[in-house]
């Protein structure tokens, strides 16, 4: 595994620890090496490289975030989870071609089998290096135990919107367009930037920000909210919908993929580029109690369905399957 970064950026980290510790029994039980550095430049890469290379093991699984650690080491059964592409779609065409080939096209090429956060990730991956569909494997990632239902719905002076992430992909400007004008409260959970804040005070929004949130404090703000805002650009699964549906939270989301495979039934489905689409929205979850009701019934329903149980029996069942294939 990667070495963690700061804090509120554990999503891969958690989901594979909640995944273990519903390990099935009878099964051995994955050894974890997280690295022991971060990926902060082509030394750091290397020495990763070198240090995961030299790993005792019948089989090695890169969890994600470090795909480089993957190129050349063919020596052994290898999978590696592929959480989402969208990396690769920014910066100048010789830096993109730089990271396609690092990040996805060498990697691969010692990959027995990949596994694949979302059935758009994996169409993603076919489409960009044409690797074959049946060795990827959609697993969908597992949220932490510690977000749990809420006993009651909030009862806030002004309806509280929820919004997470500030990276351009999270769409903040467009939910940010589409608040104007309705009487609620912004809750945003990051630092924004000082172009965001002042797009925010020139919309006059009333909001409010908080970053750096331990999964305890995440849980206290969607039980403290009256909808999720979640209409990203672009993900790799959309792990807040499913945090948000088990706590009972209702969901508005992107009406692209994987959002709107990972919703389910249990989200409005809205164009992110269409701030009045969005808007219509948060009014309609707002004034109507039973499309409330039924966001949140069906959202629950959703929600079961991403199982660390079931997670950890595909996982093991993988993994024997591709020692077998190579023994």
């Amino acid at each position: 595994m990667r070495k963690p970064r700061s804090l509120g950026n554990f999503s891969i980290e958690t989901s594979y620890k909640t995944m273990r510790d519903a390990w099935p029994k009878g099964t051995p039980q994955p050894k974890v090496h997280v690295v022991n550095r971060f990926t902060s430049g082509l030394v750091d890469r290397w020495k990763i490289w070198k240090e995961v290379r030299s790993l005792k093991g019948p089989l090695i699984h890169i969890t994600g975030d470090i795909h480089f650690a993957a190129i050349r080491m063919r020596h052994r059964p290898l999978v590696l989870t592929v959480h989402d592409l969208g990396m690769l779609n920014e910066d100048k065409p010789i830096k993109r071609w730089l990271k396609t080939q690092f990040w996805l096209n060498w990697p691969l090429k010692a990959c027995d089998h990949l596994i694949a956060v979302s059935e758009a990730t994996k169409r993603d991956i076919v489409q960009r290096t044409g690797y074959p569909a049946e060795r990827i494997h959609v697993i969908p990632s597992v949220i932490s135990p510690t977000f749990q239902a809420r006993s009651s719905e909030p009862n806030n002076h002004k309806p509280r919107v929820l919004h997470i992430g500030l990276a351009d992909n999270k769409n903040l400007e467009g939910h940010a367009q589409a608040l104007v004008g309705l009487d609620v409260h912004l809750r945003i959970i990051g630092a924004p930037s000082q172009a965001q804040l002042s797009l925010l005070n020139h919309l006059k929004l009333d909001f409010s920000c908080s970053s750096k949130l331990t999964e305890a404090q995440l849980q206290e703000e969607y039980a403290a909210s009256d909808v999720l805002l979640f209409c990203s650009t672009l993900e790799g699964y959309g792990m807040p919908i499913v945090e948000a549906q088990t706590v009972g939270v209702p969901v508005i989301t992107s009406q692209l993929a994987p959002m709107n495979d990972t919703a389910g039934q249990g989200a409005l489905l809205v164009n992110p580029h269409s701030p009045a689409e969005i808007q219509a929205a948060v009014q309609r979850v707002l004034s109507d109690p039973d499309l409330r009701n039924t966001l949140l019934k069906k959202g629950r329903s959703n929600a079961s369905l991403s199982s660390a149980s079931l997670s950890a029996k595909r996982h093991a069942e993988l993994y024997t399957q591709i020692q077998k294939e190579k023994a």
